[in-house]
């Protein structure tokens, strides 16, 4: 008995589902790019509208980063010859102002270059007196012409000898202004800052060559280097604000501006590098630290849309725009994803249109 009543309900239930496809089908017309919707369909209650208006819109997205110094702002003091250091003037931490005295250098080889810097220059000023003292006699009409083209021509040796030898000594990095028989060379700090670094022992022998004995920097103010995937290029630019977060303190926000945006792309990450600078007056971002940087681009007007709104055909994008009792119309456009849930119109949208924002999906069933 139950076989037979079994398909008898089945062939009961297939027809009611057809009478209801039916009558969907008249509730729902589809005439080209425009759908109306009859209000006695179930399907007009599920959706809901929202009027077009642009808005200001700040592109938002994450990368990495690294804290390094300000270009210009740090310097490694390296040995400029191969010798002894006789004495270091500085320590960790210190502050230290521009001609500072960092460590004294010393070799035969320095020695003897300022012995010959120091017979250079009397030797030229001897001949220049002399130069000049017959020049006056000629002028006069007492002194020969052989002895004036003698002093002239020495002269000339005693300046180009000079000339050499401040050449040498500008090879030991050497400033003549300080200079002292049988002294050592005094290294100092070409820029304001703290010492970072002081890594040298008295009396020990250093090579040109082994690497800074002494960092010197300025960490009032550093870079965060991050890099930036190609999708984000264009939402990157010069003066943009951006959020520096650190793992040791997540609690913490530090404030930048874009300070440089790269123009080579890495071929292997596709990725840009971007500069960002920060004020570290707390010194609390180190030097090597990893962050997370949260980009902020100026913001533009835009349409934002809930991602519901959107639907898509064939791959590509449209939305139904509303024209009243029911009608709508389909219309192309190009959106990008923001990744909270809504989607940006780049075009195909102009300013006081009404779309569907929900309900769109059942008229794609």
């Amino acid at each position: 008995m139950y076989r037979f009543f079994i398909p008898g309900l089945m062939l009961l239930l297939t027809a009611c589902a057809g009478n209801r496809t039916a009558q969907s089908a008249a509730e729902v017309v589809f005439r080209g790019d425009t759908v109306v919707v009859s209000s006695n369909s179930p399907i007009y209650g599920q959706m809901e509208f929202a009027t077009v208006e642009p808005c200001g819109y700040s592109a938002r997205f994450r990368t990495v980063g690294e804290v390094t110094p300000v270009a210009g702002r740090i310097a490694e003091i390296s040995a400029p010859f191969s010798g002894r250091v006789e004495g270091c003037s500085v320590h960790l931490g210190q502050k230290v102002k521009k001609g500072t005295p960092v460590f004294a250098l010393g070799s035969s080889g320095f020695y003897e270059a300022v012995r010959s810097y120091f017979a250079a220059k009397a030797n030229n000023e001897l001949a220049a007196g002399r130069y000049a003292r017959q020049s006056a006699l000629s002028r006069n009409g007492v002194g020969a012409v052989r002895d004036l083209e003698q002093a002239r021509s020495e002269a000339y040796i005693a300046a180009q000898e000079l000339e050499q030898a401040v050449a040498v000594l500008r090879i030991f990095n050497a400033d003549t202004a300080s200079l002292r028989m049988g002294q050592p060379l005094v290294s100092v700090s070409p820029i304001a800052g703290e010492v970072l670094s002081c890594d040298m022992t008295i009396g020990s022998y250093v090579s040109e060559g082994d690497g800074p004995l002494a960092v010197v920097a300025d960490l009032s103010k550093v870079w965060v280097r991050a890099f930036v995937k190609e999708r984000y290029f264009g939402a990157v630019q010069e003066g943009d604000s951006v959020e520096i977060h650190v793992p040791s303190a997540p609690e913490l926000t530090y404030e930048g501006r874009v300070h440089y945006v790269g123009e080579m792309v890495d071929p292997e990450s596709r990725a840009l590098e971007v500069i960002v600078e920060c004020d570290n007056a707390a010194r609390s971002l180190k030097l090597g630290m990893f962050c997370n940087v949260l980009f902020f681009s100026a913001p533009v007007k835009s349409f934002i849309l809930p991602a519901t709104a959107l639907m898509q055909e064939s791959g590509s994008d449209f939305v139904y725009q509303s024209l009243g009792d029911g009608t709508l119309l389909r219309k192309p456009v190009a959106s990008e994803t923001l990744g909270d849930g809504n989607v940006r119109i780049l075009s195909g949208l102009e300013g006081g249109e009404t779309v569907m924002t929900r309900g769109g999906i059942f008229l794609n069933m």
